[in-house]
């Protein structure tokens, strides 16, 4: 499988969390992942593998590859545990303040990425797949998938195969939904279109606005602006916000 900064590492999850359910195709498996919060579909039983995910702040958080075959593509869902980032990155800028910036007085040598660091990760493993050698980008865009928003990419490889990609975030773990199909096959909807959300008691979810990771129930305009100071940039000088109108 191929999502740019992942490494693999040792198989890591019991068979008894993976519940499987037949489809009508042949040999085509609803697969729910109760742990990781998905279902999809699959040609069979996936093979699951722990990996190690570097995002684009240079952390290195644990994930779960699960891939699967036929004669038709290369199938594979990614999840990414990103639920202890703000720890981490916690952690590293009051290391950094505690060595005083690493000899470095000013600027933002110490600053906490958290927020961009959550923010951005879809366009970062976006662009993962965007920076591929010799690949052509034939689609990119905005998407949601049961009011969940994401992103989706379509490529055209080298060899004239092709590579379906849709990456999301939600309840703290980042999703890539990858599919590379042969030349001159129909795109993989069968894969693609089943990944859903699903509860601890495999429950599917649908939320009834869009779903942004950090955001939850999607606005716009909002009714309010989020919490803020005003400051006269002449001046330097911060204001208190004025009231809403």
């Amino acid at each position: 499988m191929e999502t740019g900064e992942a490494k693999r590492l040792i198989p890591l999850i019991p068979a008894a969390l993976i519940v499987a359910a037949p489809l009508c195709a042949q040999d085509w498996l609803t697969v729910t992942v109760t742990e990781d919060g998905f279902r999809s579909n699959f040609p069979g039983q996936p093979a699951v593998e722990a990996i190690a995910y570097e995002t684009e702040f240079r952390l290195r958080l644990a994930g779960r590859a699960y891939t699967a075959a036929d004669a038709l593509g290369r199938y594979s869902t990614t999840v990414v545990d990103y639920r202890e980032v703000g720890r981490l990155h916690g952690e590293r800028s009051a290391s950094c303040l505690a060595a005083k910036g690493a000899n470095q007085q000013d600027g933002d040598t110490c600053q906490n990425d958290f927020v961009m660091e959550v923010a951005g990760a879809m366009d970062y493993a976006a662009a993962k797949f965007l920076e591929r050698d010799g690949a052509k980008v034939t689609h990119y865009g905005t998407y949601f998938l049961d009011m969940v928003s994401g992103r989706l990419i379509q490529l055209t490889n080298p060899d004239r195969s092709r590579t379906y990609a849709a990456i999301h975030q939600h309840a703290g773990r980042l999703y890539i939904q990858e599919a590379t199909v042969p030349p001159g096959m129909p795109e993989p909807i069968l894969f693609l279109q089943s990944l859903a959300w699903v509860n601890e008691e495999g429950k599917a979810i649908r939320y009834r606005t869009l779903y942004t990771e950090g955001y939850a129930g999607w606005q716009f305009p909002q009714p309010m602006a989020p919490p803020h100071t005003l400051r006269d940039l002449d001046v330097s000088r911060e204001q208190p916000p004025r009231p809403p109108r």
